[in-house]
């Protein structure tokens, strides 16, 4: 050692050639601490992650109800009847996303309507439904398990949330 100082070396160890040399790396019981902390903080975050996801979805289909609402609305300013003329289909085309499904329910009379939006297929949003009725009421119809009730008298969008 150029200065001869032990004590600024003092977590050396001692090689073959009688020089210090510095500890290079980690030791095993360092890095499962480490592996045991980001365990314990990936526990603690997934499951908030995976509700933030869900909740981030959800306006995709209570936004295409509300603008589906809106347009039929419209239509019967023009129309003086939700149906299209002679059916009992909505005089709108319903929204079109990947996540969810909407269809409209109008009776023969044309005179109400009830716009429905469902999770579709097998993904993360199946367990999700919404309606929003000619009154304008919104209703969450199916929650997935730990969500909730359901039906509710409001668009639930957020897990245990109330109306």
């Amino acid at each position: 050692m150029p200065d001869g100082s032990f004590a600024a070396c003092r977590y050396a160890a001692l090689s073959r050639c009688g020089c210090l040399r510095l500890h290079v790396g980690f030791s095993l019981i360092e890095l499962m601490v480490a592996l045991a902390i980001a365990a314990t903080i990936a526990v603690a975050t997934v499951p908030s992650y995976r509700d933030y996801m869900l909740r981030s979805r959800i306006p995709e289909a209570t936004s295409g109800l509300l603008l589906t609402g809106m347009r039929l609305e419209q239509y019967y300013q023009d129309h003086r009847s939700y149906a299209a003329s002679g059916t009992t289909t909505c005089g709108v085309m319903m929204p079109s996303t990947d996540r969810f499904a909407f269809n409209c329910v109008v009776p023969p009379d044309g005179q109400s309507f009830l716009v429905s939006a469902r999770g579709s297929g097998d993904g993360s949003m199946a367990s999700f439904g919404y309606t929003l009725d000619h009154l304008g009421a919104q209703r969450t119809t199916v929650l997935p398990a730990g969500w909730g009730d359901a039906p509710a008298d409001c668009w639930i969008e957020k897990r245990m949330a109330g109306c």
